[in-house]
């Protein structure tokens, strides 16, 4: 079979793009290992920027999920000092949005899937990439051609290595612990971020007011004894850290455990192959932004692409992979390097390193201008 794109990888950067590369007639195929429509067995939730919300709004799929989309009004990061964002502070629109994982695949599962074309449960055995062409065979042997490849598998894939193009790679030896939680007290659309010398504890507002999603990253360690703990231990590790301001919490639903590493691609290309999300830059959730920074990913690539073929231009040339590379490098750079740094400083007992957080905490919390500066980023409008 021809296609203009074949996407590897049936995440949900992977169905986003081929939903929004479909809606305007460039012809995709989407291989994914596991069996589609999905199955999600977790209770995570993505912070969804503003910026991402307009995407999403674009792409057809915000009308399907807007109604369990809970705003985020204000950000409060507590450390030794309290920084506040109100925001206000840059228009009544809010900063983004809570959705939980399940919301967002019920929405892709049952009104996109049965547009597109799915190549599940499959995976290739030989991707030749000729001048002209990508040539995949699958696992049944089945034959895809296309000009461009998109590899959207994740932080786990092995295209990069089969394609030689460089990455860095670490592991930060923390694990993010991540649950639901019942609360007395309206959360008041107030997301929480605390530092700890383990790492970042961040409390996100979710659906009804009274309802709550933890990230709680740890060293790797201890995370795996509180995985352990019983739901009684658990909770009393976990009021240590939550605070009293929601008044008593209780835990809903599971607690999973991610380990969390570095990957950072230092050619988003190779040839007729691209790069998109994980696959291209795996960061730390301190901030929250790892989807968001894909969605922007995947805003790039349906622009281009789209504009290349109603153009008549070849979709997979090297001219075009250049631009959307010249187009995202810089955002993906400097939010992998934000978001290391951000760890690495706040999750840090030496005396300089506090103190000179500090200091960067009261210049924001006294400066409208930067305030204002790290909301509109934060809203994803970069």
């Amino acid at each position: 079979m021809n296609y203009d794109v074949i996407i590897s990888g049936g995440g949900l950067l992977g169905l986003i793009t081929a939903i929004g590369l479909s809606c305007d007639s460039v012809s995709v195929a989407v291989i994914e290992k596991n069996s589609l429509p999905r199955v999600v067995d977790d209770n995570r939730a993505f912070a969804i920027s503003q910026g991402s919300k307009k995407i999403l709004e674009k792409l057809g799929i915000w009308q399907f999920i807007e109604s369990e989309a809970e705003p985020i009004l204000d950000i409060c990061i507590l450390d030794a000092v309290t920084v506040h964002y109100n925001h206000k502070m840059v228009g009544e629109e809010p900063m983004g949005y809570v959705i939980n994982n399940a919301t967002i695949w019920n929405a892709i599962n049952n009104n996109f899937l049965n547009k597109l074309n799915i190549y599940s449960p499959h995976s290739y055995k030989t991707i030749a990439c000729d001048s002209g062409y990508v040539e995949v065979i699958l696992d049944n042997n089945q034959e895809l051609i296309s000009s461009l490849l998109i590899c959207a598998e994740g932080k786990h894939s092995k295209l990069p290595e089969l394609f030689s193009i460089p990455t860095v790679k670490f592991d930060y030896k923390q694990s993010s612990i991540v649950f639901n939680v019942k609360h007395e007290l309206h959360h008041q659309n107030l997301a929480v971020e605390r530092f700890f010398p383990g790492g970042p504890f961040a409390i996100l507002p979710m659906k009804d007011g009274y309802t709550s999603s933890i990230v709680w990253t740890e060293k790797s360690g201890i995370s795996k004894m509180l995985m352990n703990l019983s739901e009684e231990e658990f909770i009393v590790e976990l009021k240590k850290r939550f605070g009293s301001y929601l008044g008593k919490i209780k835990l809903e639903g599971e607690r999973k455990l991610y380990p969390l590493s570095f990957v950072f691609a230092k050619k988003l290309y190779k040839g007729r192959v691209l790069l998109i999300g994980d696959a291209a830059h795996s960061i730390h959730p301190v901030a929250g932004q790892g989807l968001n920074l894909g969605i922007r990913d995947v805003e790039s690539v349906i622009k281009h692409i789209v504009a290349a073929k109603a153009s008549g231009i070849d979709v997979g040339s090297s001219y075009l992979l250049k631009k959307i590379s010249r187009n995202r490098y810089f955002d993906n750079f400097t939010m992998a390097l934000a978001t290391d740094g951000l760890n690495r400083m706040f999750s840090n007992r030496i005396f300089c390193a506090k103190a000179l957080r500090n200091l960067g905490l009261i210049a924001v919390e006294n400066s409208n201008f930067l305030k204002k500066s790290f909301i509109r980023h934060a809203m994803g409008f970069i």
